[in-house]
This record gives C-alpha cells, sequence and structure tokens, in this order.
C-alpha cells in the first residue's frame, strides 16, 4: 500500500531527518510531506533542501522561516536573526537558486481525509481566504500578531472534517487532540523529530543527536 508520510519541523537537523526515514522505511511509490521549516538553526540545512529537491516523492510546505528568507530576497525589510544569516551564508552562491524553489512550495496540501499547514488556521475562513502571514505563523487567534502564544490556539476552535496536520509549535510529545495532530516535537532544541504514517495514522519519532538551538520565546 502507498503511503503518505508526513515530517514535522526539521530545521536543519539532516541526521535526524535521515535516523527518521530510516526508522520508517519508505519506498518510491511512498509520499513525502515536510510541514515546512526545513532550514536555519540545525547544521544540515543544505543537505536537508537537496535531499527534498532531489526526489520526485518528497515536498514541503513555505514555513516561517523560509517565508522570511523569501521576503529578504525579494527585498523586503524583515527582521533577520543570527540563524538566517548563517542559512543564507551555507547556501552561499547558491541562495539565489534555492530561493526560485522554495517560492513555488505550497502553502498547504490537501491530502482529501487530511489538510497539512505549516502553522495553522483561522476556524472562521476558508481555505482560501487563509492569509500566508497566518498559514506560516499563527498559534493564537486574540491580536495583532498571528505569531502570538498568548490567547486561545486555533485549534481549541477547530471543528472542521478534515484533520489538520501541523507543526510550527514545538511541544514535547505530539499534539492528538480531536481533529488536529501537532507534530512539531523541537528536535533543533534537543527533542525529537516526529512524522505521522498514513493512512494508519502512526506517529514515529526519533531524539536529536544533539542541541543544536536554544528556545528564545519564538519560532
Amino acid at each position: 500500500m502507498e503511503r503518505t508520510i508526513v515530517v514535522g519541523d526539521i530545521h536543519g537537523c539532516y541526521v535526524e531527518f535521515m535516523d527518521l526515514l530510516g526508522h520508517i522505511g519508505p519506498t518510491q511509490r511512498d509520499r513525502i510531506i515536510c510541514v515546512g521549516d526545513l532550514i536555519t538553526k540545525g547544521p544540515g540545512n543544505r543537505e536537508v533542501l537537496d535531499f527534498v529537491r532531489q526526489r520526485e516523492n518528497c515536498q514541503s510546505i513555505l514555513g516561517n522561516h523560509e517565508y522570511v528568507l523569501l521576503r529578504h530576497r525579494r527585498g523586503i525589510a524583515v527582521e533577520l536573526k543570527p540563524e538566517h544569516f548563517k542559512t543564507i551564508a551555507e547556501l552561499g552562491k547558491d541562495f539565489n537558486d534555492y530561493m526560485d524553489w522554495i517560492s513555488q512550495w505550497p502553502l498547504y496540501i490537501d491530502l482529501g481525509d487530511y489538510l497539512v499547514v505549516h502553522a495553522g488556521i483561522r476556524p472562521d475562513r476558508s481555505m482560501e481566504d487563509q492569509t500566508i502571514d497566518d498559514l506560516t505563523q499563527l498559534r493564537a487567534l486574540e491580536g495583532p500578531d498571528p505569531g502570538s502564544r498568548h490567547g486561545t490556539p486555533w485549534f481549541e476552535r477547530y471543528e472542521g472534517r478534515q484533520v489538520m496536520i501541523f507543526g510550527h509549535w514545538p511541544r514535547e510529545k505530539p499534539l492528538l487532540k480531536g481533529n488536529v495532530v501537532g507534530l512539531d516535537t523541537g528536535c533543533v532544541y534537543g527533542g525529537r523529530l516526529t512524522a505521522i504514517v498514513l493512512p494508519e495514522r502512526r506517529l514515529v519519532s526519533v531524539p536529536a543527536r544533539s542541541v543544536y538551538s536554544k528556545k528564545d520565546g519564538g519560532k
């Protein structure tokens, strides 16, 4: 049976990404979907991007960290953190080429019974009416900043038919609540890298090999 493997936030943790896929054992017939934030904070950003780029059965959704770098590349004034400058330096002369490819990534992937996003959605809007800021950054529903952690988490109000699979909000364990699945288990912070294998809805995770970054209250 063909499977769909949805992988949580990798953040340049290439070795752990390979560890995870080694446990799952995907074939060429299986589909691998990453929830975004493939890069920044970890040590193997180029390796992660190359792995996804070179495989027809593997793709990623746009995460907030890729979105920041895209806007920077377009000349938009954005706040770049040390991890962004480090990633730009790591990609070097190929930075623009990678950004051209990343600019084509979807904001969400509809799998029928499941819908994969990076951060979240506003439950009172259709997918067509979601903003790119919400899809790449949303946590709490209140306040002008979609990335705020203060307020009602979007998934507390979500009652849609499709199971929403997302990343972006790191936790010690995967979030399984109603019809939402949160996969970010903070690998880059020394936690774990987690995936869900569909259609059996089996969770698989591997431990981080190291602590690559410290949490700064944001993501």
